[in-house]
This record gives C-alpha cells, structure tokens and sequence, in this order.
C-alpha cells in the first residue's frame, strides 16, 4: 500500500514540476511556485504514510533539476532549505517535512487524540511500534526511532505537538553553514543576508545578488579553477574576470559603478570609500541612514551589471527610474521609501 501510493504521488508531484519546466522564472520565484504549488498535495500522503528514501530521492532530484535549470555553477539543497536569515531560501525538505507530518499524527496517536485516517490507524498500531519483535517497514522504523531519541519537550508536550516544530527540531540536526560563510566568517552575515531579503526589492534584482553573494556566477577566474577554459582572462577586456573586476572594472561598467557610487554619496554625504564598496559590493551599509534606498540601489547596481551584456549610464539611471515608479504606484505605505528613493535625482 505504500509503495504504490508514494509511487502513484511523487508521480504526479514531478510531472506538476516539470509541467512548468519552460516558465521564465528566476530562482526566488521557483523556490516559491515548489513550496506553495507543486508539493501542496504531497502532504495529504505524508501525514498518513512513511514516505520511502527511494521516493524523497526522486523528487529531490525532480526539484533540483527545476530549480537550478540553466545554472552552470549550484547550490546544495541543504543550504536552499536554511532560513533565510541564515544564508538559505526555505526551500521545504520533502524528507523532514513528510517525517514531521506523519510524526505529529504518531504523537497525537499515542496520546489517544485523532488522526487523519479517521478510524484511530495510529492509535491501533501503536502498540505494534512500541513492541520490540515487530518487523516495521524500513521507513517506518526511521520514524520511529527518530521519536524515541526527541527530547521529553518534543515528544510529551501537547502544544509541541505541532508540525512546524517537529519540522524545524528535524531540520537543525542537519544545519550546515553555508560555504560562502565558512570562507568569509568575518562578514557580517546575518545583516547581509537580512538586508538581500528586504521586501520591495524586485526578486530579480536578489536572485542576482544571491548568486553573486554566494559566487555561483561563472566568471573566467572561476571556470579556470575547474578547468573549463584555458584562460581567466575577461573575455571584454583582457582582465582578470572576478566579480569584483565585472561590478566595477570592465570596461563601460566603470562608468556604472561611478554613476552609481555619485548616487549613494547624494544620500549619504559623509560616505567614505570603505563604505561605498561594503555598501555597492557586500549588501552591508555600515549605517542605518535610509538603510532601504542604500540596499535597494546597491541590488539594482549588482543586477544591472552582472546581467547586461552592454552597459549604458543612461539605461541604467531608466532601470532605477522604472523601479522607483513601481513602488509608487503600489502602496500608499511606501510614502517614506519614495521620499529616499528622490533623494537619488533619478532624472539627473
């Protein structure tokens, strides 16, 4: 009964991934579309049957494939399923999320409430998962032995009896830190992370900042690490090609990170040197001063320039332009962020 009910459903879950495998998406928007629409159904199953490894793997692969389709350079999922304020996007874990559900209605079982198949399953087969001679299914025992090791506070407790808290005690077993992270630990991250995520900034604009951020972007210095080109010279200019050199050093991107620095210092008069390049190349402002128009430009400068095949002051000053017409048009809350967002004399 298991395996053709998990067959039958991670069936139709990946063929509900792949149904939208042609959309022109961007990663933020993908993330979304997997979490809210194309796993919604998986969960009636899982709260009622253990999903096998072979199945999570298949659509692991399934949400991999659709989420990274057209990058050269990935992620690992586990940081794809950090919060957000810890280098991740919430992706949901299909294994954790469907341990979480089942777990819950086990414990809910186990303390003679309810559970979803209606005629009291768990609470009937309780006794045969605490007996010591039962033969359980291989996913089965997984689960079951993952309750027994939870803390008395997750498995005795009425009101932890709850799937998001389920979720997230499985999820911290197997926290990771994102490599970027480990690689620059003295950044800080939580701010950078926290300010990519601002709301009202276009999820275009972070999808590039988070490639940028983690350095999945393939520059030549890059793929010459991993010998794929003979050379790591910019294919524009003849310069080592790093992030840093195409954010403000290739060619007519000079003129941009000019233009863009001249913007930052109009709302920001006292800005340093130091600040502009942890503000425009780090997401990091080291003030709160119009903290939102400084994150918001220093997105739109990162986006502009690691997008654009041809780079031009005034198609950039329009791009901004554009943006900023769009806040206003959105909602009448935004009236503080425009009053920023004028600062910057678009039209200059």
């Amino acid at each position: 009964m298991v395996d053709i009910n998990w067959s039958i459903t991670s069936a139709r879950t990946r063929a509900s991934i792949f149904q939208h495998i042609h959309r022109t998406l961007n990663l933020f928007e993908r993330i979304w579309h997997i979490n809210v629409f194309c796993l919604s159904k998986l969960w009636y199953v899982a709260q009622i049957l253990p999903l096998p490894t072979k199945y999570s793997k298949v659509l692991d692969r399934a949400i991999s494939f659709y989420v990274w389709k057209g990058y050269f350079y990935k992620l690992p999922k586990t940081q794809l399923h950090l919060p957000t304020t810890k280098g991740g996007l919430q992706l949901i874990a299909v294994k954790e999320k469907s341990q979480a559900l089942l777990t819950r209605n086990i414990l809910r079982a186990k303390q003679g409430e309810s559970d979803p198949m209606g005629n009291k399953f768990w609470q009937k087969h309780i006794p045969l998962l605490c007996s010591k001679t039962t033969i359980l299914s291989q996913s089965l025992k997984i689960i079951w032995e993952a309750i027994e090791s939870y803390s008395p506070t997750i498995a005795t407790n009425d009101k932890n009896q709850n799937t998001k808290i389920i979720y997230t005690y499985l999820m911290k077993k197997n926290v990771q830190i994102p490599r970027i992270m480990e690689k620059f630990p003295n950044q800080r991250w939580g701010n950078i992370w926290r300010n990519m995520h601002m709301a009202n900034i276009p999820t275009a604009w972070k999808t590039t900042v988070y490639c940028y951020l983690n350095q999945i972007i393939p520059t030549e210095e890059k793929r010459h690490r991993h010998n794929l080109t003979d050379s790591t010279a910019c294919k524009k200019c003849g310069w080592l090609d790093t992030l840093k050199h195409r954010v403000t050093n290739c060619g007519a991107a000079k003129t941009i990170w000019e233009a863009a620095k001249a913007l930052l210092v109009k709302i920001w008069p006292d800005s340093q040197l130091h600040d502009w390049f942890q503000t425009l190349l780090v997401l990091d402002p080291p003030t709160k001063q119009n903290k939102f128009v400084t994150v918001w430009l220093a997105s739109g400068f990162l986006h502009y320039q690691l997008t654009k095949p041809l780079h031009k002051i005034e198609e950039f000053l329009h791009m901004l332009k554009e943006e900023a017409a769009r806040l206003e048009t959105k909602d009448d809350k935004l009236s503080q962020i425009l009053k920023e967002l004028r600062l910057l004399e678009l039209n200059s």
